[in-house]
């Protein structure tokens, strides 16, 4: 099924079927993952543990949450046999201060779908809240900027959230800007994985698991990407979500 523009993350890639799957920038994971046999990468283990694709055509924020909050408050902690796992479902049902699950939903929230860079900045503050976590940060960067200064910061992001793994980052971007697929700008929202700082590439554990698996994209590229604007949500960015591991 193909949807309008306005609803997060809708790629008609059965419509192309005659196209590559990825265009010129991304390159699948599974066809190099030499990064990762030799770089530490917290990020990518504790997401990887916990990576679900989004449960509705329109729930990329919700499953990305997912995923970041699974990751951070779950990965390397000691559980017990009663702990479950945060899901999709379960998240956009609490309390938020927006429809969040009307959002997400196919019906959609007054003829709107998905979540903006603020929203979902606030859904990771309303939810960290929720589960009365004491020590978080959430913080969000709009991007309409390609130039170097901008590259450079966000570079510098994306070095410091590789080397704590007591942070997640999420990306608002134009999917089909990194992928190819024609027809956007389609919205999309998906965690970082990894920064291969060496070689300026982004691994982006996208949650259209339907259509796509992880890949990395050129660093420019993404950021060219979340600077994409479109009427429904504006330019897109980056939050980072961080969480002491040193809870009072």
């Amino acid at each position: 099924m193909k949807f309008i523009v306005a609803l997060l993350l809708f790629i008609p890639a059965a419509v192309f079927a005659g196209d590559p799957k990825y265009g010129p920038l991304a390159v699948p994971l599974v066809q190099d993952n030499a990064y990762l046999k030799k770089a530490t990468a917290p990020d990518f283990w504790a997401l990887a543990s916990f990576y679900v694709p989004q449960y509705t055509g329109a729930a990329c924020s919700a499953a990305s949450m997912t995923m970041a909050l699974n990751a951070l408050l779950n990965a390397r902690h000691a559980r017990g046999d009663d702990d479950t796992n945060i899901t999709q479902e379960e998240l956009v049902s609490e309390t938020y201060s927006f429809d969040w699950k009307g959002l997400v939903s196919e019906a959609g929230s007054n003829g709107k779908h998905g979540l903006t860079l603020e929203q979902l900045s606030s859904a990771a503050t309303e939810a960290l809240a929720h589960r009365k976590v004491k020590n978080f940060t959430v913080n969000a960067t709009h991007v309409s900027d390609t130039g170097d200064k901008a590259l450079s910061s966000f570079r510098a992001a994306l070095m410091e959230n590789e080397a704590n793994p007591d942070d997640i980052m999420l990306i608002h971007f134009a999917q089909d800007a990194v992928t190819g697929s024609k027809g956007g700008p389609y919205a999309h929202i998906s965690p970082v994985g990894a920064y291969d700082a060496k070689h300026k590439r982004v691994l982006i554990f996208d949650v259209d698991r339907k259509w796509y698996e992880p890949y990395w994209v050129p660093d420019d590229a993404v950021l060219k990407a979340m600077s994409v604007k479109t009427a429904a949500f504006g330019y897109g960015g980056y939050v980072v979500i961080g969480v002491s591991q040193q809870q009072p």
